[in-house]
């Protein structure tokens, strides 16, 4: 497996152009807007590209040399998007893994879904500020390697009641033309329908430039049901591949 140089990224733009699956993530990192790693095997016909979140993808048709250390990166902590059964058999056969169902949302239409806040809580974009502030399962700085590279490549909006974040969503993976987006809820502000109004204005941010994707956990009940509320239309499914 030979790891290319930063420098050589985009060359791989048509490889990651070419994954099937929430092609977002790989061509955030070939395009330069997210850090990550772009790995190839010998002759150069198959690789990964792992964005900085974990999340990995493959393109070309590796064989099963490659795939052995595919799964040893997985074993470290990679987690890849894989929607191809054979793979998905191989790495369950070698085990220590889990195959977690993933679906994956795609947004049709141009404008939003307006929404009102409760009394007492107010919208604002996250800054260099809050990126640092905000903790809990999904955050900004999962993936995105600083609050420079967030406030230059993406964008987001955090709910605040008083001084505290109660609910953001946020642009996870960022590329030319879409932009995935990320959500939660700080515990104690949830089923208040907080992140439903994050996500829509985080909407009408991407929008018009870059059309917005989604992709949860199946499940994830509440993600899938907020993906659907805000107009997202579900166009496939995959495995996540992760240690077990």
């Amino acid at each position: 497996m030979k790891l290319i140089p930063e420098s050589d990224f985009r060359s791989y733009i048509p490889c990651a152009e070419s994954i099937a699956l929430c092609r977002v993530f790989p061509l955030s990192v070939v395009e330069g807007i997210q850090s990550g790693s772009v790995f190839t095997d010998d002759s150069g016909s198959c690789g990964l590209i792992r964005h900085r979140s974990g999340f990995s993808y493959l393109w070309g048709s590796p064989d099963e040399v490659f795939l052995r250390e595919v799964y040893d990166l997985v074993i470290g902590g990679a987690k890849l998007i894989c929607g191809d059964e054979r793979i998905c058999g191989l790495f369950s056969r070698w085990g220590e893994v889990v195959l977690v169902p993933r679906n994956i949302y795609s947004y049709p239409n141009d404008t939003v879904i307006k929404t009102e806040l409760p009394a007492g809580f107010a919208a604002c974009k996250i800054d260099a500020d809050l990126f640092r502030r905000l903790v809990g399962r999904v955050t900004p700085a999962m993936y995105w390697d600083s609050s420079e590279q967030f406030c230059s490549g993406g964008t987001g909006i955090c709910i605040m009641h008083g001084g505290e974040p109660a609910a953001w969503a946020f642009t996870s993976a960022v590329s030319s033309d879409e932009a995935d987006i990320g959500i939660e809820t700080a515990e104690g502000y949830r089923r208040r329908g907080l992140a439903f109004a994050a996500a829509s204005m985080t909407i009408a941010e991407v929008l018009p430039r870059r059309r917005p994707t989604w992709s949860c956990q199946l499940s994830n009940e509440g993600s899938n049901r907020t993906a659907e509320r805000l107009g997202f239309v579900k166009t496939g499914e995959c495995l996540m591949i992760r240690k077990a």
